[in-house]
């Protein structure tokens, strides 16, 4: 009972004061003293400690009990509607040019050929492919199909290449020559003319003859071939930058060339031109006149073109340097030094280019002496004109022995 009474006498003194002190920690006023103290509360806080004979409360300031921690009970309240905003207005698609294929991290260094005196024999350029005007428009014009180098053409896997060539020269037909040279009996093609470029700086190989042609050639590391039919025309998408070197065959035509590459190879459905910030790489540079020192025969010829396909460093010194004479002939040498009597040094070479034989580089000293066939001087009048003449002294002659026999005749009479 005693308690209950100190209980009450607390609710009952601090009950003023109740909603003042909300602070947890903050000191409760006394109701006897303090700034906070209240005569009426004061007498009745008193009253209840004498009744009770308990503490003096009434003149110390108490502080306001702590409040309890929060529950640990997870309350949920519903989270805020956020604000509908509209979606932003749809764009059309901006149609970017993709970019031309990067420069190759390591361009290969082309050296110059020094300049020279030329000396001895001259190399006598190769032939070209007798095709009519008609036909050479025809195939120029003819749709092109377009040819990835990394792709078979389904032709290709029926004709052995090297077989074929070695039919068109065992055939020794007239679009041919044959050299004897490091005592074997070397080809010598034709030169293949009908070569163009795109608008994206693509070789395009037309066919104006008869038969159909078979290219190899050696690209990014491989050879690699192209079926051309006759009157047809395809484009190679050539990006790699350089000069690549091919042999042609067909049933019985036999030839040599080259294109360059640095092509921009459009998607397949482009239409329009190249990006602006596509720039076509220079063409190889081609050398006139230029003197070429054979060791193994001693003797410098005069070669009327030549353009450097590459430099190996990693070959054997002398032959580092990789040459295509007059378009035709593949050789393997040096530079020599700007003070050296020769502008270049062949070791090798190969007349046919990725395909047959190979030799010292007595193939130029052959070459150089080698008389091409002479064609009979054509008479300046038709062959028409020829027949009739032939007919108007036939007839002279019979007439001839005709008349002296009526003269004969007549003279007996």
């Amino acid at each position: 009972m005693k308690a209950l009474g100190i209980a009450a006498a607390a609710v009952i003194a601090f009950a003023p004061f109740s909603a003042v002190a909300t602070t947890p920690g903050v000191a409760q006023a006394a109701p006897c003293a303090g700034p906070g103290s209240n005569p009426e509360s004061c007498q009745h806080c008193m009253f209840y400690v004498t009744a009770y004979n308990t503490a003096n409360v009434c003149n110390e300031d108490r502080p306001h009990p702590a409040q309890a921690p929060p529950s640990g009970v997870p309350t949920w309240e519903i989270p805020p509607m956020p604000a509908l905003q509209e979606p932003p207005p749809v764009q059309p698609p901006q149609v970017i040019p993709p970019s031309p294929p990067p420069p190759s991290p390591n361009p290969t260094q082309i050296p110059k050929v020094a300049p020279g005196a030329l000396r001895d024999a001259s190399l006598v350029a190769p032939k070209g492919l007798d095709a009519s005007p008609q036909a050479v428009a025809a195939a120029k014009a003819a749709p092109a199909t377009r040819i990835n180098p990394g792709t078979i053409h389904q032709m290709l896997q029926q004709v052995d290449f090297n077989h074929q060539v070695q039919n068109v020269v065992n055939a020794r037909s007239g679009n041919v020559d044959v050299v004897k040279a490091d005592n074997q009996a070397l080809a010598r093609p034709r030169h293949w003319d009908y070569i163009d470029y795109d608008d994206y700086h693509r070789p395009t190989l037309y066919n104006p003859l008869n038969q159909a042609m078979t290219f190899r050639y050696f690209y990014n590391g491989a050879y690699r071939e192209a079926y051309v039919p006759a009157g047809g025309r395809i484009v190679l998408d050539v990006a790699t930058v350089g000069l690549f070197p091919f042999t042609a065959v067909g049933d019985s035509y036999l030839a040599s060339g080259s294109f360059h590459g640095g092509a921009w190879i459009p998607p397949d459905s482009w239409n329009g031109p190249p990006p602006p910030d596509y720039t076509p790489p220079a063409p190889p540079e081609v050398y006139q006149d230029v003197s070429a020192y054979v060791p193994a025969e001693d003797q410098t010829v005069a070669v009327g073109q030549v353009q450097v396909v590459r430099h190996d460093g990693s070959q054997p010194t002398g032959s580092q340097d990789t040459f295509l004479l007059d378009d035709s002939t593949l050789a393997w040498g040096q530079i020599n030094d700007p003070s050296s009597s020769a502008q270049i040094k062949v070791t090798k070479t190969q007349p046919l280019p990725g395909v047959g034989p190979t030799d010292n580089g007595s193939f130029l000293v052959a070459l150089a002496a080698h008389q091409e066939p002479t064609q009979p001087t054509q008479p300046w009048w038709p062959p028409w004109t020829l027949v009739g003449g032939v007919l108007v002294i036939a007839a002279c002659l019979l007439g001839w022995i005709v008349n002296p026999r009526e003269t004969e005749r007549g003279s007996d009479r």
